[in-house]
C-alpha cells in the first residue's frame, strides 16, 4: 500500500474519531497493512490537516466558595444529582476511576457529555466524550457549583 492510500484511509478514520492504535489495526486486519506506530506518526507528520482525536484532560482547581442554601441531599454513589433547571446531571462512580478520589459522569445543558475526576490533589479533570463537544463556560460554572454542593452535603 502506498503512502497516498494510507493518508487516505487514515485521514478519514481520523475524521471518524478513532485513536491510533484503532487505524493501526484497522489497517492491519482490514487493508492487510502492517504499519508500525512510529511509521503511522511519521505519516501524520505529513498530514498538515489531520487532527488527532482530543484526549488532553484539562485539569481545574475549584477555589472555595461560601456555602450554598442547603437543598436535599443525594446519596453519593448512586443516584444523579440535577439543577432546578434539570439539564446538569451529575453522577458519582460507586467505584472510582484509577488514580482519583472520585470520578462519575456529567450531562451538561449544552449536550456535552464527560467523565470527570477528581485526583489525590484536590484537582478535578475533565474528560469529553468524543462526539457530544465540548462543555461551555457556562456548562463548567453550572458543573462545578453543583459538584461542589454535592460534595459538601457528603
Amino acid at each position: 500500500m502506498t503512502n497516498d492510500e494510507r493518508k487516505q484511509i487514515v485521514g478519514r478514520l481520523l475524521k471518524e474519531g478513532r485513536t491510533l492504535s484503532q487505524i493501526q489495526d484497522y489497517l492491519r486486519n482490514e487493508k492487510n497493512d502492517s504499519i508500525t506506530y512510529m511509521e503511522l506518526r511519521m505519516l501524520l507528520s505529513e498530514m498538515p490537516d489531520a487532527k488527532l482525536p482530543e484526549k488532553a484532560v484539562p485539569v481545574v482547581v475549584l477555589p472555595p466558595t461560601s456555602p450554598a442554601p442547603a437543598k436535599p441531599a443525594t446519596p453519593a454513589g448512586s443516584a444523579a444529582a440535577a439543577t432546578p433547571g434539570g439539564k446538569l446531571s451529575i453522577s458519582v462512580d460507586q467505584m472510582p476511576a484509577p488514580g482519583s478520589m472520585l470520578s462519575g459522569y456529567a450531562r451538561f445543558s449544552s449536550g456535552a457529555k464527560a467523565h470527570w475526576f477528581l485526583d489525590e490533589m484536590g484537582r478535578l479533570g475533565l474528560e469529553p466524550e468524543l462526539g457530544t463537544g465540548k462543555p461551555t463556560e457556562a456548562d463548567m460554572k453550572e458543573f462545578s457549583t453543583e459538584l461542589r454542593r454535592m460534595l459538601q452535603q457528603g
